[in-house]
């Protein structure tokens, strides 16, 4: 669990320098709590397709600033039944009309420390359209091979209040073995989705299609196309 003291000691040391440069009052406190019927990661399910309970907040600064936490439950037919995320970011404008996002997070399994890892990240916006891409040293926990994600996501309005967001993703890790059925290797995948979000009566109603190009003889039923139903609700 040294990681984690790790990820906390950083929140702990930048969120003091970011206080003192920006009045208190300035700091935006900020949750969601969610209710999936599945949890899917980069395409593919951490709960065996069974429904999850999730949920975080955010304390962000006008400095760009922010930290922040985020949990959901997982199933990994193992005694992983809780994933705790960690990070720590900054984001603003370097140009008219353009967003960059930087992001160090901490991955963590409290019931099964050798599969925590860490995740850097950096994105840049443009209107509604993102780029970002995704660095681990060690991908899915100790020992693990290196892996980037390049990724793009495209969100646009129906109306007022609905919207659809798509994204795409290719996932590329240095083991050749990535994905195996015991015949043949992968060591690369893409995994989409395609969301409708509806307000509600207050809950955020997402709709959407999440999958991957993974054949289903390396994974089963949890990469194959799917459809999500989630209830959200900001704090």
């Amino acid at each position: 669990m040294n990681r984690v003291f790790s990820a906390l000691a950083l929140a702990a040391l930048l969120t003091p320098a970011v206080m003192y440069s920006t009045p208190a009052s300035a700091a935006e406190v900020s949750g969601n709590v969610t209710l999936a019927s599945d949890y899917s990661f980069r395409g593919i399910s951490q709960t065996t397709r069974d429904p999850a309970i999730q949920g975080g907040f955010d304390v962000a600064y006008e400095s760009g600033f922010y930290i922040g936490t985020w949990a959901s439950t997982v199933n990994y037919g193992t005694s992983g039944v809780l994933e705790w995320d960690l990070y720590v970011g900054w984001s603003g404008e370097i140009a008219e009309g353009v967003g960059i996002d930087l992001t160090a997070i901490q991955f963590e399994y409290p019931s099964e420390g050798a599969a925590d890892y860490q995740e850097y990240a950096v994105s840049l916006s443009f209107g509604n359209a993102s780029l970002g891409l995704v660095y681990s040293p060690e991908y899915l926990g100790e020992g693990g091979e290196s892996f980037i994600y390049p990724n793009a996501g495209y969100s646009f309005a129906l109306n007022d209040d609905v919207s659809v967001d798509l994204s795409v993703g290719i996932n590329m890790s240095d083991d050749p073995a990535f994905f195996s059925d015991g015949v043949s290797d992968e060591d690369t995948y893409i995994d989409y989705s395609v969301v409708l979000n509806v307000p509600v009566g207050g809950i955020d109603l997402g709709m959407g299609v999440y999958g991957t190009d993974v054949d289903d003889q390396y994974c089963g039923n949890d990469c194959e196309s799917r459809f999500i139903l989630s209830l959200s609700k900001s704090l």
